[in-house]
């Protein structure tokens, strides 16, 4: 949801609001029908009120009209299985990919993101590797690992791995694996 939508679902929530306390104040007589009608005087042929009523409606027409759209689309990866198509979501890739980067010892954290092409798979590998480790080596062992791993759990073809080392941690203590 954008800043924008927000700031409309706020000022519409600001006004449902404003608008439930003063019928909650008529109906339990908090507010006298004379305070009422001397309001609704002030209001009658006056022309800032008319802007204001325009504004409440171009408000309402576009929450209407962003409650109606589709959201965001969700990139999935299609498969034909025997019984008909199969999607896996990209979030559940992700999952795949970090959890097997885990499993490599020398490997602190991960971060990834996916894209999927006609040769396959690409996986983007963001990593923070442990001080005193071979990073060749143990980025080829988070290549390989990945790459098993995600294509015998989903049967799809993992074209490419791309790791960027971005840091080497030199404060904590690497966990025995």
């Amino acid at each position: 949801m954008s800043a924008r939508e927000r700031l409309y679902l706020v000022v519409l929530a600001l006004v449902v609001g404003a608008a439930s306390i003063s019928l909650g104040a008529i109906a339990t007589a908090y507010l006298s029908l004379n305070a009422l009608r001397t309001s609704l005087e002030l209001v009658h042929g006056n022309l800032a009120y008319v802007a204001l009523a325009v504004f409440g409606l171009i408000l309402a027409v576009a929450i209407l009209v962003m409650s109606m759209r589709r959201g965001e689309c969700v990139e999935t990866i299609l498969q034909q299985g025997p019984l008909g198509e199969v999607r896996i979501c990209f979030k559940a890739l992700e999952n795949l990919v970090l959890k097997a980067a885990r499993e490599i010892k020398g490997v602190r954290e991960t971060k990834t993101r996916l894209v999927y092409n006609e040769n396959g798979l690409i996986v983007f590998l963001r990593a923070v590797t442990y001080p005193d480790q071979n990073i060749p080596q143990v980025t080829a062992q988070l290549q390989a690992a990945v790459k098993e791993y995600v294509e015998n759990t989903t049967g799809t073809n993992v074209a490419e791995i791309r790791v960027m080392i971005e840091n080497v941690v030199t404060d904590a203590v690497k966990p025995a694996r």
